[in-house]
């Protein structure tokens, strides 16, 4: 009888354990076979299952190097989804606390293919260049160019140009984005370089062509809203410099109310009475 109650007891906790979200990830190795587990332990070059597919803990296993793994496949971490939100209404910290905690998960497989490590890496970089951590922003440019991987390398070049093109230094930002080019469809990469190109333009009192540019983010990248405040304050600028005085005042009380906290709101402040000023004396100028 207390062999039954046992066995019915681990059932039960074994579909606790499934109605929970309980998945596994699964190493597909070069040579066509499989091992998935709930987590994994990494040591060197060496990856071995630490808690099998159910969660069950794994005491001994044979260890996998990395150069025998074709591909890794995983679930896409919830900081993908949650992130964009919270950046978008000005919660930088909170989205940088999800991204480092992703990061912490995700580190275990590196730059293995279909880890999303290198994603979250780039996300985080793109969230403290957002919060105006621009030397940290510098760093993790650096330590993307050393993977030496195509896209985390276009990235770091994406991320310096907006850098550079925020610091006043058009010049370089320029520079970085011809070498860049524009044949990069990857989100991370488009959103940084369109809004360094929307600082160049208005640098040079291109309005028309500094409005498209920022307008990108919202318009093509939704998901892309780490550098949301500066293209918000951007496009703002670029209307004020259309003499469209109604949508640049929008943008700047939009910016205030939905980005508090970013670099770019106490330059929204400062600008807004002036704005507002300048459009009631031509609207009584224009009064018969």
């Amino acid at each position: 009888m207390s062999n039954s109650i046992q066995q019915t007891g681990r059932a039960l906790a074994m579909v606790l354990l499934l109605a929970t979200g309980l998945h596994a990830d699964t190493l597909v190795l070069k040579n066509g076979q499989t091992i998935s587990g709930k987590s994994f332990l990494r040591e060197g070059d060496v990856l071995t299952v630490s808690a099998g597919p159910a969660g069950e803990p794994v005491t001994a296993g044979a260890g996998v190097n990395l150069a025998e793994i074709a591909k890794v496949e995983c679930d896409r971490p919830a900081a993908f989804k949650s992130v964009p939100l919270l950046l978008a209404s000005g919660k930088s910290i909170v989205a940088l606390e999800n991204v480092q905690a992703a990061l912490k998960s995700a580190e275990v497989f590196g730059q293995l293919p279909g880890s999303h490590w290198p994603d979250l890496f780039v996300l985080q970089a793109h969230i403290l260049l957002a919060m105006g951590k621009d030397d940290e922003a510098v760093k993790l440019a650096s330590a993307m160019e050393k993977t030496k991987l195509p896209d985390l390398v276009q990235d770091a070049q994406a991320l310096r140009a907006l850098i550079a093109a925020r610091k006043g230094d058009h010049g370089t930002a320029t520079s970085l984005l011809d070498a860049l080019g524009r044949d990069s469809s990857r989100p991370s990469i488009v959103a940084a370089a369109s809004v360094a190109r929307g600082l160049g333009h208005l640098e040079k009192k291109r309005f028309e062509e500094a409005l498209k540019s920022f307008l990108e983010l919202p318009v093509f990248l939704p998901d892309e809203t780490a550098f949301s405040a500066m293209a918000r304050l951007g496009a703002a600028q670029a209307y004020q410099g259309l003499e469209d005085a109604d949508r640049a005042i929008a943008a700047l009380e939009d910016l205030i109310k939905t980005q508090p906290g970013t670099p770019e709101i106490s330059i929204a402040k400062s600008l807004l009475p002036e704005w507002k000023r300048r459009r009631s004396v031509v609207l009584e100028a224009k009064e018969p």
